[in-house]
């Protein structure tokens, strides 16, 4: 493990590859891996957080905007009627 590719140009797999080897490395004691396993982690995390925001923004669109009684009305009677207790 002499040349660190830069995390831009790997896949997502090859990208948390790198991670747990140089974080394997790191582990061994060699005090050289302590810092591409961490650049290698942050990317990781970076990218999986890109890709559930993307995912959750694109369901939040897909999502219909209905209205929807709120789960607690169907307690209370509605605001015309009067409410006995």
């Amino acid at each position: 493990m002499t040349q660190m590719p830069h995390p831009d140009d790997l896949t997502d797999d090859e990208l948390a590859e790198h991670a747990h080897a140089w974080r394997r490395q790191a582990l061994r004691g060699d005090r050289s891996a302590r810092a591409p396993a961490h650049a290698y982690e942050t990317a990781l995390r970076e990218r999986v957080r890109a890709s559930v925001a993307a995912d959750l923004i694109a369901s939040a669109s897909n999502v219909q905007s209905e209205t929807k009684r709120p789960w607690w009305r169907k307690f209370w009677p509605s605001q015309g009627g009067s409410a006995s207790v």
